[in-house]
């Protein structure tokens, strides 16, 4: 182990890390993401506590930030197992996520059975740095997918848990502590997350066992582990009918809250209610079930022809107070003009990289990553040294302290106008020619809500 060229001296992070941390932290919880949330954070072990997280993994680089902004402390970090395409794009991104705590994880669905045994590397390394108290986040679904259910686990972080046990003869207790991460939507921008940590599971107890049975102890825990995950997130495994339930549970967990009398104002409090909703559905017998599943289908696929949000239909338009929020558009839109730089190009550029790439999930990754990194500092300094040159330092300076509520103003200045669009939809169908048609949605969409209530009643 000792031979490894990777294992670590210094676990602090360091200055300049907490500087950029805290950097991520700005972007991550006041740009990309418009709510966040870290639930049960006092379930993660102080330092000196040999612990491996767990958890399932939905939207690439930003589900290993969620955690590493939910660890507190001056310079504390755990340490993450990443896709290993990414450290071969260059030497100097390497030691750069080396520098943040990433280890290369080869895949056999993805670098081939070759380069499997390249693993033993970062295997080496999370036995050194757990043997030194140190937390390390491995994702065992191996993947990612753009639907909330937990996939098939790999037996490679019970592997590491229990090897590092034994490397330090057994007298260490390895912990592995179950996460969990919830999106309201996995593109785009001023979406809400959540995060959450479960009670760290002590491999101690098994330890007798796996000295005997090793496969077993691993099995055993396994099957604890992944339960615990599970129960946290929303775990849809219908994947056959996963569009519909995810329709209902997106559109009709407010009906249910209320029916259940439970609360549905904040993200974590929707979360559980549409845990409870999706498995509420699960339970019905299948005649109730399939006539829940056929009148949403209708819904959403005429919500779908027509280009509508199902949140439309809740609303009242006018053609005065769509007027006047268009002359608002209209008067705002020189100032939309002045915040297109550098903003247009801060989400274009990563949008496009995105596209060159099949994993569509790696768009809010790209989105925050490469303007951390590139393109934030970058258009920054240009915009200050331009504003400089034409003007004076201090309106460089101002102009600096003006970029970010300028980027909000120009995100949700578009938004603004998807709504608007969603205004004039509507009143295109409610001209007489439509109105019937428009009715018959709004009334399906209601008899669902009524199906809904009179089942679960019951």
């Amino acid at each position: 182990m000792e031979n490894s060229t990777h294992l670590r001296k210094n676990f602090k992070g360091g200055l300049y890390y907490m500087g950029f941390k805290e950097f991520i932290r700005f972007l991550f919880c006041h740009f990309l993401y418009r709510k966040t949330y870290s639930i049960g954070t006092e379930n993660i072990l102080p330092e000196g506590n040999p612990q491996v997280i767990v958890s399932d993994h939905q939207n690439c680089l930003v589900d290993a930030i969620a955690v590493m902004l939910s660890f507190k402390g001056p310079g504390r970090k755990p340490y993450f197992w990443a896709r290993a395409d990414i450290f071969a794009v260059h030497k100097l991104l390497e030691k750069y996520l080396r520098f943040l705590g990433l280890m290369p994880a080869f895949r056999m669905d993805h670098e081939g059975l070759d380069d499997v045994g390249k693993n033993n590397a970062s295997f080496d390394e999370s036995y050194h740095l757990l043997l030194h108290g140190q937390s390390v986040m491995i994702f065992p679904e191996a993947g990612h997918q753009d639907k909330h259910y937990l996939g098939h686990f790999t037996s490679g972080y019970t592997t590491m848990a229990f090897k590092t046990a034994e490397k330090g003869n057994w007298e260490k207790e390895i912990f592995i502590l179950p996460s969990a991460n919830h999106y309201t939507n996995y593109f785009g921008m001023r979406r809400q997350m959540c995060v959450m940590f479960g009670k760290p599971i002590s491999l101690k107890p098994y330890y007798e066992l796996y000295k005997e049975k090793p496969r077993t102890a691993m099995r055993e825990v396994n099957q604890v582990v992944r339960e615990a995950v599970s129960s946290m997130m929303l775990d849809i495994q219908d994947l056959d009918n996963y569009d519909v339930i995810d329709f209902l549970r997106t559109n009709y967990g407010k009906s249910f809250a209320l029916l259940c009398k439970k609360p549905y104002s904040i993200l974590p409090e929707k979360l559980e209610v549409e845990k409870d909703f999706v498995a509420a559905i699960g339970n019905l017998e299948e005649e109730k079930r399939e006539e829940i599943f056929g009148q949403a289908r209708q819904v959403k696929q005429e919500l779908e022809e027509n280009k509508l949000e199902f949140k439309s239909l809740r609303k009242k338009v006018s053609g005065g107070a769509t007027a006047l929020k268009i002359i608002g558009m209209i008067l705002l839109l020189p100032l939309w003009i002045f915040s297109l730089w550098p903003n247009a190009l801060l989400y274009h550029i990563p949008r496009k990289l995105t596209e060159r790439v099949k994993d569509k999930m790696l768009s809010s990754s790209f989105l925050l990553g490469i303007n951390a990194v590139v393109t934030i500092p970058l258009f920054a300094l240009i915009s200050f040294i331009l504003v400089w040159c034409f003007m004076t330092i201090y309106m460089a300076l101002i102009y600096l302290l003006l970029m970010p509520p300028l980027a909000l103003f120009c995100w949700y200045y578009t938004e603004w106008w998807n709504s608007i669009k969603q205004d004039l939809r509507l009143l295109r169908l409610s001209k007489k020619a439509k109105i019937a048609k428009l009715q018959a949605l709004k009334k399906n969409s209601e008899k669902l809500e009524d199906v809904i209530w009179s089942i679960f009643k019951k």
